[in-house]
Parts: C-alpha cells; sequence; structure tokens
C-alpha cells in the first residue's frame, strides 16, 4: 500500500516483484517477461529528475468500476410522454404523433395509441401492451394482443431517440447485417443473402414457380416411393395424429371443433374429383413400432390434457389392436369426424355434435373416406417433409387415380380468393392455430386463452 501512496503522490518507489510461478495443476505457467516501471527517470544531460505524473492512474485503480443501475422513473405515463420518436429493441423506427403511431416510416392507422379513463397510456393498439418505464428514456411493452395474454409475452422495449442511441441503432443493425443495399426499411433483405431472405446461402431469388414446382415434384416422387397400392377407406376411430404432425404439436383443439360445427352447420361435403376435403394421407403403423409407440404416447398425453378431443377410452381401445393409423395430411379432419362418432360436446356451444339424418357424414363417420396409406418403414424426416407440403401446397388441386398412383408435378393452381384464415390454418402449430381459431370466432373467454 505504500508503494501505491508513494506512486500517486510522486514519490520513489522500488519497483514492484515479478510474479513467483504459478504450479496449479492446469495453470502451470511461467511469469511474463520482467518489466519495470520506473517513478522517475534521470536527465543525464541536465542533472534533473522528472518525477512521475500525480494524475496518471494507480495500479489499484485499474479495475473497471460497474456501471451504476438505472432508476426508472415514476412518473405516469401519459399521451404527451409517447410524443416524438423511439427505436424499439427489434431494430424498427417509431414516431408518435398525437395518438398517431408511425413504423418505419409507414402509418399504423388500426393500431394508434390507447388510453384509459385516467389518460394513461394502455397499448399501442393490439400489438404492444404497456408495461412501465425500463429505465429513464426507456419504456418497457409486452408483444400480446390484449392485457390479458400479456405477461408471458416478448418484451419489446422502446428507447427515445437522442444522439446516443441513434449512433448504437446504426451500429447494431450493421452489425446484423443492414448495410449496403439492405439499408433501405422499405425495401431491404440481408446483406449478402437472397433478397427478402435471410438465406446466406443463397444468392439469387429463386422463382416461385420454379419452387413450387420442385417443391410438388418433391411430394410427388415421397408419397409415390412410399405409398402401399390402390386406395383405402379408413374409418376415423383408426386414425391418430403422426408423431411428424405439425412440428410434433400435434392438433389444434379449436381447429378440430371448428371443422366438427361446419359439418355439423353445413352438412358434410364428399369430394368430387379435385374438389372438397383434402384426401387423408396415412401411414399403417404397427402399434409395437418405434414410431408408432412415439405416436401413441405423443397423442396420448395430448388428450389427457385437453378435455376437448374425444375421450381417451376412444383412443385405449384403439391402442389395444396390433395397428393404426398415423395422419400426415388432414388429421383436424379425422378427430372432428371422431367427435361425432362418440357424440361430444361442443367447447363453443351448449351442444352435442350428433349425425342426425346426414347420409354423408354418417359414412364418412363410420366407413371413412378414401386415403392414400404409407408404408410404415418411411422414415420421420420424410413423413416431416410430406406432411409440410401437404399444408403448405394446399392451393395446388390433384387427383389420385384408383390404383392411389398420382402425379402432383402438374396440378393445377387454385388462383381463386382465399380467406386468410383457411391459408393460415394450415401452415400454423397446434397452438398458434387455437389462437387462430378463437380469433376468426370472436371468442374473448377461454381457459386456453394463453396457453
Amino acid at each position: 500500500m505504500g508503494n501505491c501512496v508513494a506512486g500517486i503522490c510522486g514519490g520513489e518507489s522500488s519497483p514492484p516483484k515479478a510474479p513467483a510461478q504459478c504450479n496449479v495443476q492446469g495453470y502451470d505457467h511461467a511469469p511474463e517477461a520482467e518489466t519495470t516501471v520506473p517513478a522517475a527517470t534521470k536527465d543525464s544531460e541536465k542533472g534533473s529528475e522528472t518525477t512521475a505524473d500525480p494524475s496518471a492512474p494507480s495500479p489499484m485503480a485499474t479495475a473497471e468500476e460497474p456501471e451504476e443501475e438505472e432508476i426508472p422513473p415514476t412518473d405516469p405515463i401519459v399521451l404527451d410522454t409517447m410524443q416524438g420518436e423511439w427505436y424499439s429493441s427489434t431494430g424498427a423506427r417509431i414516431k408518435v404523433e398525437g395518438t398517431e403511431v408511425t413504423l418505419n416510416g409507414m402509418v399504423m392507422k388500426v393500431h394508434p395509441v390507447t388510453l384509459d379513463d385516467d389518460g394513461m397510456v394502455v397499448s399501442i393498439g393490439r400489438i404492444w401492451q404497456m408495461k412501465g418505464w425500463k429505465a429513464p428514456d426507456k419504456i418497457e411493452f409486452k408483444e400480446a394482443p390484449s392485457r390479458e395474454v400479456m405477461e408471458h409475452a416478448r418484451s419489446v422495449v422502446w428507447t427515445r431517440a437522442s444522439e446516443k442511441s441513434t449512433a448504437e441503432r446504426t451500429a447494431h443493425l450493421a452489425g446484423l447485417g443492414y448495410t449496403g443495399s439492405a439499408k433501405d426499411v422499405m425495401s431491404r433483405g440481408i446483406e449478402g443473402c437472397c433478397p427478402g431472405t435471410c438465406d446466406a446461402k443463397a444468392s439469387v431469388a429463386v422463382d416461385d414457380k420454379d419452387k413450387d414446382k420442385a417443391e410438388l415434384k418433391l411430394l410427388n416422387d415421397l408419397i409415390s416411393q412410399w405409398r402401399l397400392p390402390g386406395m383405402e377407406n379408413i374409418p376415423p376411430r383408426k386414425v391418430i395424429p403422426d408423431f411428424s404432425n405439425r412440428g410434433h404439436t400435434g392438433l389444434s383443439v379449436e381447429h378440430v371443433h371448428y371443422l366438427a360445427a361446419s359439418f355439423q352447420d353445413k352438412g358434410f361435403q364428399t369430394r368430387k374429383g379435385n374438389q372438397g376435403h383434402d384426401i387423408p394421407v396415412l401411414v399403417k403403423q404397427p402399434v409395437a413400432s418405434d414410431l408408432g409407440k412415439r405416436s401413441i404416447e405423443n397423442w396420448r398425453s395430448k388428450v389427457k390434457d385437453e378435455a376437448g378431443f374425444p375421450p381417451l377410452e376412444h383412443y385405449e381401445k384403439l391402442f389395444k389392436e396390433t395397428e393404426v393409423y398415423t395422419s400426415l395430411g388432414n388429421g383436424h379432419f379425422n378427430q372432428a369426424l371422431n367427435l361425432f362418432l362418440n357424440e361430444c360436446p361442443s367447447i363453443y356451444r351448449d351442444r352435442k355434435y350428433t349425425i342426425g339424418n346426414d347420409r354423408n357424414l354418417k359414412d364418412a363417420v363410420h366407413k371413412g373416406v378414401s386415403a392414400i396409406i404409407l408404408k410404415p418403414e418411411i422414415p420421420l424426416r420424410d413423413r416431416e417433409t410430406i406432411s409440410r407440403l401437404l399444408n403448405s401446397k394446399r392451393e395446388f388441386k390433384w387427383n389420385v387415380n384408383a390404383d392411389g398412383s398420382l402425379d402432383i408435378i402438374d396440378a393445377a393452381e387454385d388462383t381463386s380468393t382465399c380467406k386468410q384464415f383457411e391459408a393460415l390454418s394450415k401452415v400454423l402449430d397446434a397452438v398458434e392455430l387455437n389462437c387462430l381459431v378463437r380469433s376468426e370466432l370472436g371468442v374473448k373467454e377461454s381457459h386456453r386463452i394463453g396457453q
């Protein structure tokens, strides 16, 4: 300590001793080359002594001091607080004028600043729910459509635009690749990537028609490679979702009931040509096989956790048999029919699903519809690919010949108007699809909200 004080005050001190060699196992090394830091240097020509600079930091003060934690303000967040320019933690540039919010230069007309009766900011439309101050000039939002489901949603922090925050944002975006041709926020991609994507592997955008054709060919080849001859009617009671279905998330109980309600209200529409319900694609799976066991356990756990599906007793009878049929496509369709088989209650209305006098529905429930059957040897990765392409290529209408052969490659694309709900329902996982159905039906109260 004396040496440190002497160094600070300008006095002479003996040079520090070299560190002893460390012999701890795993850290054996010799000390770095010995260096000396004289407290003063002699000017031999002038005979004068130059002392160390008193303002130089001492060896004791070289460690960085921890930054002080910023204390969030306690001021209420009102409309005036929100005015001006901000940057979000997701990289967006935001401007608030009155209740109007502009995101990256585009006015969000349906997502203005909303206030409560006391004039406090509640949300930015149905995109961000106000949580409160994060730090001075930083406000935290929750990315959720309502306050009821915001608790576990992702946090998005708005930072008020300043010279410092602008420089930090510019550097952050540059590090992500948003420079050069990618700098224009309205027409950018990622520098060095295929335009409109994050794919640094692709250098040229592939024409959509070429991509569609390639994916249709892949779907055609995989089904042709693994299908069993002919077509077969499989009763829905023998069908469960394949382990690979919708990224292993299984089925959306809300969508199963949505289809069942449609069958009951509008009548069951049989498939004619390439119009009507999709063709089920099923795997004939031995119960004792690895993927058979995984499909059964996965579906059993889903049914136990969700009372809206047909009762577990219905499936346990099936699990005692030697084989089941697992669905890669049209899984919701089959389970909607099982709701009728078991006369299950609706999760939306005070009624049960009954067949009544609908002859077509009765045949579908008890006999099934014509389906493509695949061999049980089909690997998991090929199942995932088929399941994904059956949904993502829903707009291509294809036929299956009586012998089960098919030629999907030249399938005609249906370019007629399609509801956004229908298009999205084909590509979302089970949890996301539950949310979509509730939004479509206007369901405001449900124990499934937030799950």
